[in-house]
């Protein structure tokens, strides 16, 4: 099978969405907090499905639905409906439903002290639910959501990122990485002891595109424009890898780019830039 080429969803049409739910948070999570770019707002609901209803203020075109930091199990299904028209309008596309993250397994961490969940998305924790499709022009998304051996006895999101995605004619080059970083602190007492002051971590990507035809440096021009370093960014470099979902997990990433790297005039008719992303 042929690899796809990386994805970037750059403008998150869920910001401006009304989401309802027929199903009714936990506690004090509210489907508010999907719309929100703190990890630790979720919204929890009860059971082992779910279905988010997304109606948008006008026609948007939609590609990929990604849900970053869910406690969604390695079985979990998604399947997603378009419609044109509002909830009883026509449906313009009806997905089968797939594995939501097939590279995530459900557990403890190893150490047994951090349960999964929002508790532990802090320190790496939480998967990415995702589900790529045909772009395609609608003002209503449905959002279903199946976890039938999710022992949690809760469906819990953080985000929904839902919009249209750019993909380059030449995929990155070689090179490219990904990294966990640690914030936290070691002290050395006097005892001779080293005590650690555990901070957050978090994941980051640093891919180069040296191969940008004159469309895509357009195109790729204007997300930095449009985004800078302030709005997040959902990066995928490996979409649908079915030859190796792990590889699928490690090299996708919701965040915000680092800094702004100038785009280069290398060779002719040819462009390059490189892209550096910290998670959110």
């Amino acid at each position: 099978m042929a690899q796809n080429n990386l994805r970037i969803i750059y403008k998150n049409s869920a910001n401006n969405a009304t989401i309802t739910s027929p199903s009714t948070p936990l506690g004090v999570t509210s489907l508010g907090n999907l719309k929100l770019e703190a990890k630790s707002l979720v919204c929890r609901t009860a059971g082992t499905s779910v279905t988010y209803n997304l109606a948008l203020p006008s026609d948007e075109i939609i590609g990929g639905v990604v849900l970053p930091f869910c406690n969604l199990t390695s079985t979990a299904t998604i399947s997603v409906v378009l419609k044109t028209g509002g909830s009883l309008g026509t449906t313009v596309l009806s997905t089968s439903s797939i594995l939501a993250c097939p590279y995530q397994n459900l557990g403890m961490w190893d150490w047994g002290a951090v349960p999964l969940g929002v508790n532990n998305y802090s320190y790496g924790g939480g998967t990415y639910g995702r589900i790529w499709f045909a772009q395609t022009s609608c003002n209503y998304i449905s959002i279903t959501i199946t976890d039938t051996e999710n022992t949690s006895g809760y469906i819990e999101c953080s985000r929904i990122v839902a919009g249209a995605y750019w993909t380059p004619k030449y995929n990155t080059s070689f090179g490219l990485s990904s990294s966990m970083k640690d914030l936290s602190e070691h002290t050395r007492m006097e005892s001779g002891d080293l005590v650690t002051n555990r901070g957050i971590t978090f994941t980051s990507l640093s891919f180069d595109l040296n191969w940008l035809a004159p469309s895509d440096r357009l195109q790729f021009s204007n997300i930095l424009k449009r985004g800078g370093t302030s709005s997040p960014l959902l990066i995928s470099l490996f979409p649908d890898c079915t030859e190796d979902w792990g590889k699928e997990q490690v090299y996708q990433i919701y965040g915000k780019l680092s800094q702004l790297n100038p785009l280069t005039h290398p060779i002719f008719e040819m462009y390059s830039t490189q892209v550096e992303i910290e998670e959110i």
